[in-house]
C-alpha cells in the first residue's frame, strides 16, 4: 500500500495545479490519472494553444451553491499568479478578444510546465492508473488495479465533460458516481473536500 498525505484523482488542470501548492507545502502527494499522459484536454483547448487564463476573471463569473467559493479561491489565486508561473518557464503567449491568454506555441508548453512544477514539488503522478473504487475507513484508500493508495486527504478533479464532437478520455460524471456512491458525502463533506491547506 502506498501512503500519502494527499491523493489527488486526475491529472488535469485542477488536479495538478491542487497537486503542485500541496507539494509546495511539503505534502506528500500522488496523483492518479487514468490516461497515458497527463492535461489530455488541456492539449486540445483553445485549439491546441491552450487558453490557460483570462486576465477579465472574477468571482460573478462562476455559478456555485457556495456563492463564496469564488471569491474565496479567486483571492488565493489570481490569474496573475498562474501568468507569472507561465512567464517563470519562458512560455510565449498572446492576448486575444476579451482579455482572453493563449501560447503562442502550443498547449503542451503549459502540460510541461505543470509537469516540471510537479517534479519540482516533489509530486508523484501514476498515469494508466484507472481508480476501480475509493473506500473511507479512517482515512481514503483508492484502488487501483495494480495497487491500494492510503490518505487522509481526497481531492475528486476527473475535469469536465468534453466539449462536443470531442473523442470521450473519461466519463467524469460517471468517475465522480461511481466514487459518490462508496462514500457517504452528506456525512462529513470536510473529509472529501478539506477545507483546511494542505
Amino acid at each position: 500500500m502506498h501512503k500519502f498525505d494527499a491523493l489527488i484523482l486526475g491529472a488535469g488542470a485542477a488536479g495538478l495545479l491542487c497537486a503542485i501548492e500541496a507539494g509546495k507545502r511539503g505534502r506528500r502527494v500522488a496523483v492518479l490519472e487514468r490516461a497515458d499522459r497527463i492535461g489530455k484536454k488541456i492539449l486540445i483547448s483553445g485549439g491546441g494553444r491552450c487558453n490557460f487564463t483570462n486576465l477579465h476573471c472574477r468571482p460573478e463569473n462562476f455559478f456555485s451553491a457556495n456563492e463564496h467559493f469564488a471569491k474565496s479561491a479567486l483571492a488565493r489565486y489570481t490569474p496573475a499568479d498562474f501568468i507569472a508561473l507561465v512567464e517563470k518557464h519562458r512560455i510565449p503567449y498572446h492576448e486575444k478578444t476579451l482579455g482572453q491568454l493563449f501560447c503562442d506555441r502550443a498547449a503542451e508548453d503549459i502540460t510541461n510546465m505543470l509537469e516540471a512544477e510537479c517534479r519540482a514539488a516533489g509530486v508523484q503522478i501514476f498515469l494508466n492508473c484507472r481508480v476501480h473504487e475509493v473506500q473511507r475507513t479512517t482515512q481514503f484508500i483508492a484502488r487501483t488495479e495494480a495497487a491500494e493508495f492510503l490518505s487522509p486527504t481526497l481531492v475528486v478533479a476527473p475535469g469536465g465533460l468534453f466539449p462536443a464532437g470531442a473523442p470521450s478520455l473519461t466519463s467524469a460524471s460517471r468517475a465522480s458516481a461511481q466514487i459518490r456512491g462508496r462514500i457517504d458525502f452528506s456525512e462529513d463533506p470536510e473529509d472529501v473536500y478539506p477545507v483546511r491547506v494542505l
